[in-house]
């Protein structure tokens, strides 16, 4: 697999516009999440239509933060701890990336073209995220200091912060 940051982005940028924007991507998420995997609908008491604001949002800080991995990681490690309380299992990122592929591909594919570069690229970022946030997930203790650091509490939530899921231009930076 290859991570290919022009890939990546010119992707996202067109995920924003094409077929209904962010909103649809996010939307059509939610509905073929709980189609497909309907364990997981339980975990969320969010409604789809305010839920895939904060998915849009981590998916924009992530694209943007992808050559800055000094920032990206906390903010990564951060999320993984975050979602402990959602009650994710390691078990749920295999289904949130095989549904964000699929979607993406659907999104895309409708209003302009999607391909094996394109799909390799993304496999790979959803890979490495998932991966960075398991690891945080398995073993919180290890990313304390960093946490603290970047202006997360212990549980991945930043003090007096609603919006943990959004990532500061320069917020982050110690």
């Amino acid at each position: 697999m290859t991570l290919d940051i022009l890939v990546l982005r010119n992707t996202f940028e067109r995920a924003k516009v094409e077929n209904g924007g962010t909103t649809e991507l996010g939307l059509r998420f939610y509905k073929r999440l709980f189609e497909k995997y309907p364990s997981v609908k339980p975990l969320f008491h969010t409604p789809p239509e305010e839920q895939h604001k904060k998915l849009m949002a981590s998916l924009g800080a992530i694209v943007a933060g992808v050559e800055q991995p000094e920032r990206l990681l906390p903010y990564l490690h951060a999320m993984g701890i975050r979602h402990l309380k959602y009650q994710t299992e390691t078990p749920h990122y295999s289904a949130v990336g095989e549904n964000l592929l699929a979607v993406l591909a659907e999104h895309l594919s409708k209003e302009g073209e999607w391909t094996i570069a394109m799909a390799e690229t993304w496999e790979a970022a959803i890979e490495l995220v998932a991966k960075t946030m398991v690891e945080a997930s398995e073993n919180p203790g290890a990313f304390k200091e960093e946490l603290a650091k970047f202006g997360y509490e212990p549980d991945g939530f930043k003090k007096n912060d609603v919006t943990p899921w959004l990532q500061q231009e320069s917020a982050n930076t110690p």
